[in-house]
């Protein structure tokens, strides 16, 4: 990803980083954010976490800001990459099992805290602004592509609509981990359940995608 925070997440130039460390400083801040929230999470816990010195922390992220925009990307790049069913609403589907995933994994409750975090504080809000919400509008623009070469989809989707969509996608997990409690995704009250919640966000999108010819 590229942006205006470009040089705070970008690792200094210098000696070449072993990989190897990359992703145990990685981990490690991931468990770290997931023990005490961002408001706590400070760099030199992380490298302690991995073994490592904080001097070999802060040539590859040279804030706690930069550090928690690598790991949103990690996590970002890694699950919501490479989607192709064969259809728009297969993929959809896949984005949203994905995303689902994501929030079921040891990074969910991670990516979570970064997410409420941002709110107080510009830089992090910033960096999440391209490594969650860009990384969401990237793959939703990718997926109308596929669609749209398929002839799946008539119409061109304006930009407009392609950020609603992209903040609903991304707002919707936010929203189920601060509104609903634990016991109403693991229980099954009627038309409560999680893959009805699923089920419910995939037509929505879905209609949207579908329906962009339209006017709003």
């Amino acid at each position: 990803m590229t942006g205006t925070t470009e040089d705070a997440t970008t690792p200094r130039r210098g000696r070449r980083n072993d990989p190897r460390l990359d992703t145990a400083l990685i981990n490690a801040a991931v468990e770290v954010l997931n023990e005490t929230g961002y408001a706590a999470f400070t760099t030199t816990a992380v490298a302690r976490r991995a073994g490592a010195s904080t001097a070999s922390l802060y040539r590859r992220w040279p804030s706690k800001q930069a550090l928690a925009g690598a790991v949103a990307r990690h996590i970002a790049l890694n699950e919501l990459s490479g989607i192709d069913t064969g259809s728009l609403e297969g993929d959809v589907r896949e984005l949203l099992a994905r995303k689902q995933r994501i929030l079921d994994s040891g990074a969910g409750p991670a990516l979570l805290s970064l997410m409420g975090q941002a709110a107080h504080d510009p830089a992090l809000r910033r960096i999440l602004h391209e490594d969650v919400y860009l990384a969401a509008r990237e793959r939703l623009e990718a997926l109308i592509a596929l669609a749209a070469r398929r002839g799946e989809l008539d119409a061109d989707i304006d930009s407009g609509r392609i950020s609603v969509l992209a903040l609903v996608l991304v707002g919707t997990a936010l929203a189920r981990s601060v509104f609903l409690p634990v016991h109403e995704a693991t229980t099954e009250p009627a038309g409560d359940t999680s893959a009805d919640l699923a089920e419910t966000e995939l037509q929505l999108l879905l209609g949207a995608l579908r329906g962009s010819g339209d006017n709003p």
